[in-house]
């Protein structure tokens, strides 16, 4: 369980990263999406051609089935997650959208993998409530309907819960390789955005050249953060490794104050406190 817990930290560090740098070329949207998309999928497949030569592919119909379904549900959370940042500060969206996916996990895997709740989990879930309730009534820079950043973070959340619930029942329940099953799902997620595109290609590749630095940073940090979750499923709880990848708001707190300037209020800061202790009483219910 420990390799688990460590892989988790890992990929929460990563994923506090890729956050930052998203936030910077929110604005354009889809096209910036594609970008990252296809350089990201550059990356994992000449990491896979590397490693296939001590373990082979084995792709099935069943896992690009599975691929198919993971791919809707990552490509939904990453088109939400530009256009909630794009008007929205990291500082009040990430808390809530992180802090809620663990308790929504920990919720799924109860009659999906059979992991009851602990007391100790209710608390978690109990603190998680009292953490959206301090972001309700906060202003942003770009907007005078606070509850709106709220409902993009608890939507975010949700989608995050959805696949990292899916996610951990294929790798576990169903033995996929997690290499393998991340490459299928970059595949398919650059057909499905392009589609969402309607062609216009250049458009993306022209987000290559505006934002060089990002898109590269993107492209080795998101892959990095989601294999590292996948492995960590094979090692620990999928609860347990939602909780731990989840610490990342804290990491993300921390950048949004330092490297994207945002405004720190004492709201932002009861909530993430109000997060972290619902992440730790996660953990602890393990």
């Amino acid at each position: 369980m420990l390799l688990g817990v460590v892989l988790a930290l890992g990929s929460a560090v990563a994923h506090a990263a890729w956050n930052t740098s998203v936030k910077r070329v929110a604005a354009d949207g889809l096209a910036v999406l594609w970008a990252y998309s296809l350089a990201g999928l550059a990356v994992v497949v000449v990491v896979l051609a590397v490693r296939s030569a001590a373990v082979p592919v084995d792709v099935t119909p069943e896992l690009v089935g599975w691929s198919a379904v993971s791919t809707v549900l990552h490509t939904g959370y990453a088109a939400a997650l530009q256009r909630a940042y794009r008007d929205h500060d990291v500082s009040v969206v990430y808390p809530l959208s992180r802090g809620a996916a663990p308790v929504l996990v920990a919720l799924a895997a109860w009659p999906l993998l059979g992991q009851r709740l602990s007391w100790a989990a209710w608390v978690g879930l109990l603190l998680m409530c009292l953490a959206v309730a301090a972001l309700v009534g906060e202003s942003s820079e770009h907007t005078r309907l606070s509850w709106r950043p709220a409902l993009w973070g608890l939507g975010i959340g949700v989608a995050v819960a959805s696949y990292t619930t899916f996610d951990g029942w294929v790798i576990v329940s169903r033995d996929a390789d997690p290499l393998t099953y991340y490459t299928l799902g970059a595949v398919l997620q650059l057909a499905l955005v392009t589609v969402l595109l309607r062609g216009r290609v250049g458009r993306g590749l022209a987000q290559v050249r505006r934002h060089p630095r990002p898109v590269a940073v993107l492209a080795v940090l998101i892959p990095t953060s989601y294999v590292l979750g996948l492995y960590a499923t094979q090692h620990a709880p999928v609860s347990l490794v939602a909780a731990v990848r989840s610490s990342s708001l804290v990491w993300t707190a921390l950048a949004a104050a330092v490297v994207l300037r945002e405004r720190v209020s004492r709201r932002r800061l009861l909530s993430t406190g109000l997060a972290t202790a619902s992440i730790v009483a996660m953990v602890a219910a393990r």
